[in-house]
């Protein structure tokens, strides 16, 4: 399906400034539009950063930019329909694009979670000329189709992918194993654990150490019967749970019944907005101390100043103006962007504006020109990211970068709706590159 955002708004001017002030426990979130929203009253918070990207303003001589978004509607656990309402991040991509002026179009393809799924999807792709192409999913169906994507010469940008060996042209621009691996670490010697119990599924792995370990099979009840004696007796003093989202909502809904003093480690997996709604199907509660990782890239990067949380903050500034338009909607065009909003995530986002800044960079819209200037090119939040700057240097894109001490409370992003959970950043204890650790301390809102 191809969705055709061109030219400026008229309600909005390209360049227009916008801030969000730094987030508090209480009060209204300002509405789009608002003197609070448009950074007139921004005072403290900081320089105001600017909503529109005029990156894809006149790229093209006249031709669109066309990016490919290949995404999953439904699959198997860990092929990818964990992080399909995160892609949404990618509207506000080219919402953004659209501000200032750039005739942008996106062009979505659901790959059904399949190898022969995902080998076709992108060979339309392709064959409808896009600039480039972001893989908004995850897993091993995406291997043949990758190499076809770069053998014709396009670029792949995966935001959810932590695989290291990918083909030349295909660039994995979120944290890697490694640096996962190492946060995770460092958090659970902070906190003083030294012996998980650890569990995976879908092909999901971390490396911490384990005292004991098992794969997630078809008897969970079993499953966790075992953590709970390991961690009664004294053997284990921790639960690592590294699968696809939703099975690692429906493990530690059964943790809360068999073992609920177990702290509880879990893979990056859980960020996804797959992770809140699986519990609430399981009968599960968010309530509780869970501890992951990811990129410093959330509502509470705004409560800082710099470069950064004013990436961050046009982000948001940018989802709550699209969520304020009734013309938006989600990457289908099936419903009102209003609606998946709240799952839009950054990584998406970067992965679009990051294929716009190599157009800018090479001047062209074709592919091969596109591919060529995104080797070797640096990408910041000058360019528009809100997520840790990427360096195509290599094919691990994502820069380096160290946690900070933070608090969150719901405030950019606007609570949560419905049976969905947030974030709580409770401390990023992390001290490796890329990514920091969070620890999740929320409720099921009513």
């Amino acid at each position: 399906m191809r969705r055709r955002l061109t030219g400026p708004l008229p309600a909005l001017a390209a360049g227009t400034a916008l801030l969000l002030g730094a987030c508090s426990g209480g009060g209204d979130e300002p509405g789009p539009g608002s003197a609070e929203a448009t950074g007139s009253a921004a005072g403290s918070a900081g320089v105001p950063a600017s909503v529109a990207l005029t990156t894809a303003d006149g790229v093209g001589d006249g031709d669109p930019l066309r990016v490919g978004v290949l995404l999953t509607l439904r699959s198997e656990p860990g092929q990818g329909q964990d992080v399909v309402a995160a892609a949404e991040g990618a509207t506000v991509a080219a919402y953004r694009l659209r501000l200032g002026g750039g005739d942008v179009e996106l062009e979505v393809v659901d790959d059904g979670g399949t190898a022969a799924g995902a080998e076709a999807a992108v060979e339309q792709l392709v064959a409808s000329d896009v600039a480039g192409i972001v893989a908004a999913t995850r897993g091993d169906h995406l291997d043949e189709a990758l190499e076809t994507a770069t053998s014709a010469g396009t670029a792949v940008l995966l935001p959810y992918e932590r695989e290291a060996d990918l083909p030349v042209g295909a660039f994995a621009t979120g944290p890697d194993a490694a640096s996962v691996d190492r946060a995770l670490l460092e958090a659970m010697q902070a906190d003083g654990l030294s012996r998980p119990f650890v569990l995976t599924a879908d092909d999901v792995e971390l490396d911490v150490g384990s005292a004991d370990a098992a794969g997630v099979g078809a008897d969970l009840d079993a499953t966790v019967a075992r953590v709970a004696e390991a961690y009664d007796a004294g053997r284990v003093d921790s639960v690592l749970v590294a699968a696809a989202a939703s099975t690692q909502a429906r493990v530690v809904a059964a943790l809360q019944g068999a073992a609920p003093a177990a702290p509880v480690v879990l893979s990056p997996e859980a960020l996804s907005p797959a992770f809140a709604a699986g519990l609430a199907e399981a009968s599960g509660t968010t309530a509780g101390a869970y501890l992951t990782a990811g990129t410093d890239a959330g509502d509470a990067t705004t409560l800082s100043q710099g470069a950064r949380p004013e990436g961050v903050s046009a982000f948001f500034a940018a989802l709550r103006l699209a969520a304020g338009d009734p013309g938006i909607t989600d990457l289908f065009g099936d419903a009102a962007f209003a609606q998946v909003a709240a799952d839009a995530d950054t990584a998406s986002h970067d992965a679009v504006v990051a294929l716009a800044a190599a157009a800018q960079a090479a001047g062209s819209v074709e592919p091969g020109d596109v591919l060529s200037a995104l080797s070797g090119l640096q990408v910041g939040p000058d360019d528009g990211l809100a997520g840790p700057a990427l360096d195509f240097a290599a094919t691990g894109a994502a820069a380096r970068e160290r946690g900070r001490a933070a608090r969150h409370r719901p405030g950019p992003r606007g609570p949560p709706r419905g049976r969905r959970g947030w974030w709580r950043r409770e401390r990023r204890q992390c001290r490796g590159p890329v990514v920091l650790v969070r620890r999740r301390h929320d409720r099921l809102s009513p």
